[in-house]
């Protein structure tokens, strides 16, 4: 048994340390105490620093000594160094990490590199949208729906109408005002309204010198900020339609004009035979006039663009039965060679009326446009391709992944994913620079490329993380492919850099799973093998 004395100081200081108030009170004649004194003066001074820590106060003056006080002002200390370096990460200085708090350091330094990688995806996405968008042949602009304010437009517009970056202030340049008939604009926004897209309406528009032009205008309703815009493209067809003007009123000069213009015109009667064709045929495709004149309609057109005029024939034909005016077509048709290659055009059809009013046939217009799809299939290789590594991006994986997840739910097949990453990646940068971290990532993709399968999607997830989707592959298969990866990224002998090694995580399809369940799972089996020793495979 302990005394009543002992026993009063006992419950004063649990009540001290446990209790929001003390009532407790200890025996007079140990008040005085200088022992009691400083171990009351040191538990308040606990009290006062854990309630004001809790309550976010990193400010706080904490007085005293002794290991506990200590701790608490080292803890504070590495506080306020995490609020420092959190507030430079929030102005978008990455350069910062936290090797002070333990375990806490690692899962706080991830977050901050994935945020980081985010952000460049997404100004790399911002980049790879303003040049496709600037890349668009035709004059392209996005506008509000409610008041025709102009918020985005490319060259080929500016190029169209004469306007100058001074002229097209966004966000005060008013597409509206450029409408010569303003019941065209309305008829634009009704047939908007009902079908939420618009295709090859004609109006009628003013460009910056005033003079009146003819344009096809194709628009799609988008929504920006839940604000509903359009996406347009718009067509010139001034000189097409003055060429179909002057062709109506002679045809002596409808075949000057169509002999020397360097585009293929040519005319055609509902049946699909051609009534006229212009000589440049032959340096288009390579036949005489003569041998196009007796060719069927399969051998004008490859398959897949004889569909498309099969639809326009039926669509002509319907038109003119029921007296309706001729829906302009324009659409990219492939067309066969004689020497076996086949050739890309654009055809713009319209009809042709006699000065009575009545249908005489459809005019066409076929160009070019070769080195246009060649562009367009680079513009789209640059927009799924990592700019350092030369792998798929993020947005090629994510979408490669929906792809995936949707086809394996559907026919019941597997699939794994892979995601890796490089061991102490920050040493290789701080050690040699960040040039040979960039080429450690580049031979790394390269390594990775030699030892996947054709079919597999090789991909840069963010900073040095990697992703490997692997079509028809159960989650053992997927194992033994990371297993090998590993040891042959381990045995490469990196420039400069010399052995670098990866950490790996696996996980695989499951019916009841999502596409980002995967990915999670594959991320944190990747977690688990770093805190494991790294260069390892971990499976989730």
């Amino acid at each position: 048994m302990i005394s009543k004395d002992a026993s009063s100081i006992l419950e004063y200081f649990k009540a001290a340390l446990n209790d929001l108030r003390v009532e407790a009170v200890p025996p007079e004649n140990i008040c005085s105490d200088d022992t009691f004194i400083e171990v009351d003066q040191t538990i308040k001074t606990i009290r006062a620093a854990s309630a004001e820590l809790g309550n976010g106060n990193l400010s706080h003056d904490i007085k005293g000594k002794g290991y506990v006080v200590g701790a608490i002002k080292n803890l504070q200390a590495s506080l306020r160094n995490l609020t420092w370096i959190t507030k430079t990460i929030a102005s978008g200085d990455f350069s910062q990490r936290v090797h002070f708090l333990g375990d806490f350091s690692d899962a706080f330094n991830r977050m901050a590199g994935k945020l980081e990688s985010s952000i460049r995806e997404l100004e790399e996405a911002r980049s790879h949208f303003e040049m496709v968008f600037q890349a668009i042949p035709d004059a392209t602009i996005i506008t509000k729906i409610d008041d025709g304010t102009l918020m985005a437009y490319n060259r080929a517009f500016m190029e169209a109408t004469k306007f100058t970056d001074e002229d097209l202030t966004v966000g005060s340049f008013n597409i509206c005002d450029l409408y010569s008939d303003h019941s065209q604009r309305e008829s634009f926004i009704k047939k908007l309204e009902t079908d939420g897209f618009v295709e090859n309406l004609e109006f009628s528009f003013y460009g910056k010198d005033n003079e009146e032009h003819i344009g096809l205008i194709s628009s799609k309703k988008i929504f920006i900020d839940s604000i509903p815009h359009t996406l347009s493209v718009i067509r010139d067809i001034t000189e097409l339609k003055a060429i179909e003007a002057k062709l109506q009123q002679s045809e002596e000069r409808h075949r000057l004009l169509a002999d020397n213009a360097a585009d293929v015109i040519w005319t055609m009667d509902l049946e699909g035979r051609f009534t006229y064709i212009s000589p440049s045929v032959e340096k288009l495709r390579g036949y005489t006039v003569e041998e196009v004149m007796t060719q069927s309609q399969e051998e004008v057109l490859c398959p897949g663009s004889l569909i498309q005029m099969h639809e326009g024939l039926a669509r002509a034909i319907e038109s003119v039965e029921k007296n309706l005016p001729f829906q302009v077509f324009r659409g990219e048709l492939e067309q066969p060679c004689k020497d076996g290659s086949t050739v890309w055009t654009e055809a713009t059809v319209s009809g042709i009326y006699s000065e009575d009013g009545r249908f005489i046939g459809m005019l066409g217009v076929s160009r070019d446009i070769s080195e246009r799809k060649l562009m367009e299939k680079e513009i789209r290789r640059l927009s799924i391709t990592d700019k350092l590594t030369q792998s798929f991006n993020r947005l090629k994986l994510d979408e490669t992944l929906e792809q995936q997840f949707e086809w394996s739910k559907t026919s019941l097949s597997p699939f794994a994913i892979i995601i890796l990453d490089v061991d102490h990646f920050k040493l290789v940068n701080d050690t040699y620079g960040h040039q040979v971290g960039d080429r450690v990532l580049i031979e790394l993709v390269a390594v990775l490329n030699e030892n996947v399968r054709n079919r597999d999607v090789v991909g840069r997830w963010g900073g040095e993380e990697f992703l490997i989707i692997l079509p028809d592959t159960h989650v053992t298969e997927a194992v033994v492919l990371a297993e090998h990866l590993r040891k042959a990224v381990e045995k490469y002998p990196f420039t400069t850099a010399g052995r670098v090694t990866i950490s790996l995580g696996v996980s695989a399809f499951k019916t009841d799973s999502s596409p980002e369940t995967i990915v999670s799972q594959a991320d944190t089996a990747l977690y688990q093998a770093k805190e494991n020793g790294r260069n390892r495979v971990e499976v989730m």
